[in-house]
């Protein structure tokens, strides 16, 4: 039994049943705010109430600064940080991935000086955190734009950057799997070079595109914990002035955690609980690969017999 492959696949089934149901179970939602409160009992005791609340029987994760239940934020920014990441890793594997299977397949053994230095390699050298950020600085403060539609910006960007790492390993891939005999027997007898991609080196590397697909996932994950560190948000930022505070529009987790570094020594909870669960996410993902390795390699193993 794969209990690292099942292990992280419990966990990553349980986080997007809770985003998608969650909130008809959760005792707050997202518009709930608890205020500054003054309460006399019948004993004439005073008992002030000032967010933000520590977790406790009413607010299971307590709430923020501004008294809005933690728990229901989570489960908002979850939609963010689980299926952004997730389409995010699906396009570039889809784009990269068909771009590195026909570039592997139709490129020469031995590369010319031309193809030394070629777009993707040179792309590869630069930090994709630093060309995200050249570009989301401008347009992620303050945005007129709803929360959906400036991830969606975040998210073709962080594609289009990461399709080159993605089509630089496939093509590597390809150009071993294709000197494979199976496919030069193919050749000799005539097969196409379509039914050859399509029939013969994409099964057989299908185990690649899955594992690929799972560390893209962590990928886009920690350029998101990156970008949130100078208060670039999945969704936007929202600026205060006087005193400056940067606040995530979305709730996404990387955001929440972001937003409240300055909470490391008071309300501590504000930053650990979103923090917890964005490394447990990860973690998910991080087993699945690990376990999906382990399988495969299992799976394809060979043993002498006699």
């Amino acid at each position: 039994m794969n209990k690292t492959l099942i292990t992280g696949l419990i966990i990553i089934v349980i986080m997007i049943a809770a985003s998608l149901f969650g909130q008809y179970f959760a005792p707050h939602t997202l518009d709930e705010h608890q205020s500054v409160t003054y309460v006399v009992d019948e004993n004439g005791e005073g008992d002030l109430t000032v967010p933000p609340i520590p977790p406790g029987k009413q607010y299971p994760l307590g709430t923020d600064k501004e008294g809005y239940d933690m728990l229901a934020k989570l489960l908002a920014g979850s939609k963010y940080t689980i299926f952004i990441s997730l389409a995010i890793a699906f396009l570039r594997l889809l784009l990269g991935g068909i771009i590195g299977l026909f570039l592997g397949y139709f490129s020469k053994i031995k590369p010319s000086r031309t193809d030394k230095l070629p777009i993707w390699n040179m792309l590869n050298g630069i930090p994709i955190f630093i060309i995200v950020w050249m570009i989301m600085i401008g347009i992620t403060m303050n945005p007129a734009a709803s929360p959906l539609y400036m991830s969606s910006i975040l998210a073709v960007i962080l594609t289009l950057v990461g399709i080159p790492t993605v089509a630089s390993t496939m093509k590597e891939k390809t150009m071993i799997m294709r000197e494979k005999q199976f496919i030069l027997s193919a050749k000799s007898i005539g097969a196409g070079h379509w039914t050859i991609i399509r029939r013969h080196i994409f099964p057989h590397l299908k185990e690649s595109f899955v594992i690929l697909f799972v560390q893209e996932i962590v990928l886009s994950l920690s350029l998101f914990g990156q970008l949130a560190i100078f208060n670039i948000f999945v969704g936007g930022t929202t600026m205060y002035f006087d005193p400056v505070q940067y606040v995530s529009r979305s709730n996404e987790w990387s955001g929440l955690i972001g937003q409240a570094r300055d909470y490391l020594f008071i309300y501590q909870w504000v930053l650990f609980i979103p923090l917890i669960a964005y490394i447990i996410y990860i973690l998910g993902f991080h087993l699945i690969s690990v376990g999906l390795e382990k399988k495969y390699k299992q799976q394809f193993s060979k043993f002498s017999h006699i």
